[in-house]
């Protein structure tokens, strides 16, 4: 009788790592925001990701579960992201990846901003006896040049986010308009909410492999999309000097981290009629979460 031989199934590795990651970013999140903030954000930022690995999976693309970043410092995260670790086999599968994120996340996100805001505070703010920290680098030597207060001395009152379209329609769904002379102070989850969709907004710039990077390769291809992302490299760049100091860094990181070519797929073919609109809707997502300045004191 012949002997067989029987290959034993490897047994899968416990995601150490991940988890690991996961536990400290509730941790922090959690001390820097409050319990019902932590909850909101892992949650927003976990769907993101999770869009992005099912449908990696999906197209059997070798990719990592969420890597969480967590800080001991600002709201406590970096946000989420997963490795790929093989060639996207086509720029159907590429659009299919990066767009899942960005679409999967805003799910979760608009239903807790909603709550958040009908939870948070409508208050009476002294308009009149606010200053205003210049929020870029122009604006500081104007304000300079002009004698006015030094940035750093207008700096240090209360943190003022800025709003994109979805949250303004959010707010005025939920809130109706405000009297003169109010503002709103944020529930944590309305907080966490905001800032999810914010990491939104970074991820869909279309350069490099960010979500957007991946969405406008799928739909134009390597050439255009190189172009389309060094216009609007520049255009960061611009932005970080004129409107919002927080821009330049973002400018830095693409420049420089992420870069801003996208790698080829193994599949070059044309996207369906259906895909195209899939990019079109992110693109139009990217537009309604943008915020020309995110945060001035």
């Amino acid at each position: 009788m012949e002997d067989v031989l029987v290959r034993t199934p490897a047994r899968a590795r416990f995601p150490a790592l991940p988890a690991a990651l996961f536990l400290a970013t509730i941790a922090t999140t959690a001390l820097l925001g409050g319990v019902a903030f932590s909850a909101a954000l892992v949650a927003i930022l976990g769907t993101h990701e999770m869009g992005h690995y099912v449908l990696a999976r999906r197209h059997r693309v070798d990719s990592s579960l969420p890597y969480f970043i967590p800080i001991p410092f600002g709201f406590g995260t970096l946000g989420a992201v997963i490795r790929i670790r093989s060639r996207l086999p086509s720029r159907r599968a590429t659009l299919d990846i990066g767009a899942a994120g960005p679409l999967a996340g805003v799910l979760v996100a608009v239903p807790l901003l909603a709550w958040g805001c009908a939870h948070s505070e409508v208050r009476a703010v002294d308009l009149a006896s606010q200053a205003h920290a210049a929020a870029a680098p122009f604006g500081m030597l104007r304000d300079w040049l002009a004698g006015r207060a030094a940035p750093a001395a207008a700096g240090t009152g209360p943190m003022v986010l800025g709003d994109s379209l979805l949250t303004l329609a959010v707010e005025r769904l939920v809130l109706g308009s405000r009297p003169p002379g109010t503002d709103v102070f944020l529930h944590p989850v309305a907080l966490a909410a905001w800032l999810g969709l914010f990491v939104t907004t970074l991820n869909l710039l279309p350069l490099g492999q960010l979500d957007g990077g991946h969405v406008v390769y799928a739909w134009l291809g390597g050439r255009r999309a190189r172009a389309i992302g060094r216009v609007l490299s520049a255009g960061l760049l611009l932005a970080g000097v004129f409107v919002s100091f927080s821009w330049i860094v973002w400018w830095a990181l693409t420049r420089f981290v992420i870069r801003l070519d996208h790698p080829p797929a193994l599949v070059e073919e044309p996207l369906s009629p259906g895909r195209r609109g899939i990019a079109l809707l992110s693109i139009a997502l990217f537009v309604l979460t943008f915020v020309p300045v995110p945060v001035s004191f």
